[in-house]
């Protein structure tokens, strides 16, 4: 028996970028319904132009897109037909709006990788911010014909949209920021989270665990809306204890009003039809209770007997085979459930089974045959 725990690693040099869709944010649907995103720069290469991240005339390309951009705000007239020839503009322009479209271009072109994430924002503060992937490498950038600007397509690259954000949502510092009239914003690390949680939903980087649960209910009793906080205080009080070596395991109702310091997780609610809960810890916590959730609904108490314990594997089909949070979660998993025996193990998933069915409470790991 396997259990996916569905968790994407973040490397420390991972970018999260906020990217505004051309001037007052035209180009959301284009963005949105495309899977792409890129400088509002309309014929910056031009059909019959290959295109290159490393073209020497990248200064005289912005001018030229960006009088090409302008033609068409005025309505495309016949007698204001921007020059093609690159040769007309200044190559060597120290204009600081060149200056600060080149730092955009700089990052599509040059410094964005593959799995960077990128927001977009929508104008409607009440809407969506979609989140997503960078699908490619810079040097597999393209040319992406926009309604907008029919003829003169924009410089792109892929985008695998994975979640969104309310925009009302986005952490504070990220809204006040984006009021400037900047294309692009790096987003911090510190709060980089709720971008990660919406993309991933399962992540962790170094320090910090984080793990959703979704609920179709927008409706608790007071049953479920205790045990399921009480289930997430069980695990971190089981992690602290394994974490210890005390050769012991506290049972649902030892370890569900335990005082845990530190190890006690952050718990975030968004109760909606669906609506999701989501914890986070500097320690493996969250991770662990997204596999012992999956086990309590999916095996249920026979989880607990050796002979399923001796089969039992973890894997992550979010990150490379050599994941360094396999082994933790394995170790998490399987001591916890030696520990705690059967009769205590069998408790927690009657109390877990019955708020499932009133909430519909799962987790984003998933219990697999082998």
């Amino acid at each position: 028996m396997l259990i996916d725990i569905n968790t994407r690693p973040i490397p420390s040099d991972h970018r999260v970028v906020v990217a505004r869709p051309g001037a007052s944010y035209k180009l959301y649907a284009d963005f949105v319904d495309g899977g792409f995103a890129g400088p509002e720069l309309p014929g910056m290469f031009l059909r019959n132009e290959d295109i290159s991240s490393t073209d020497e005339l990248l200064t005289a390309r912005i001018l030229r897109a960006r009088e090409i951009r302008k033609w068409h705000g005025y309505g495309r007239p016949e007698d204001r037909v921007p020059d093609l020839d690159l040769s007309s503009y200044d190559n060597g322009s120290d204009d600081p709006g060149v200056g600060q479209i080149y730092r955009v271009v700089n990052f599509y072109f040059r410094e964005a990788k593959r799995g960077d994430l990128i927001a977009v924002p929508p104008r409607n503060f009440a809407g969506k911010v979609h989140v997503g992937e960078l699908a490619d490498d810079p040097a597999e950038i393209f040319k992406q014909e926009v309604e907008r600007y029919p003829g003169d397509p924009i410089p792109a690259r892929k985008v695998k949209w994975l979640g969104t954000i309310d925009k009302v949502d986005l952490p504070v510092r990220v809204i006040e920021a984006f009021r400037k009239p900047t294309p692009l914003l790096l987003v911090g690390t510190s709060d980089r989270d709720s971008f990660y949680s919406a993309a991933y939903r399962n992540f962790y980087r170094e320090g910090h665990y984080s793990a959703t649960f979704d609920v179709t209910s927008a409706e608790f009793d007071t049953t479920s809306g205790s045990v399921i906080p009480a289930f997430f205080n069980f695990v971190a009080a089981n992690t602290r204890e394994v974490d210890r070596n005390s050769g012991v395991a506290l049972s649902f109702g030892e370890g569900a009003f335990r005082s845990l310091g530190e190890y006690a997780p952050h718990l975030a609610i968004d109760i909606q039809s669906p609506g999701i809960l989501s914890i986070a810890s500097q320690y493996i916590t969250p991770l662990v209770a997204s596999a012992l959730l999956a086990l309590a609904l999916t095996v249920g108490p026979l989880a607990a007997e050796e002979s399923f314990l001796a089969t039992l594997q973890i894997g992550n089909s979010a990150a490379p085979p050599d994941d360094a949070c396999v082994v933790p979660v394995r170790e998490q998993v399987m001591t916890q459930m030696r520990l705690m025996g059967y009769d205590n193990w069998a408790h927690a998933c009657e109390l877990l089974r019955e708020a499932a069915n009133k909430t519909g409470l799962q987790s984003e790991a998933v219990v697999k045959e082998d």
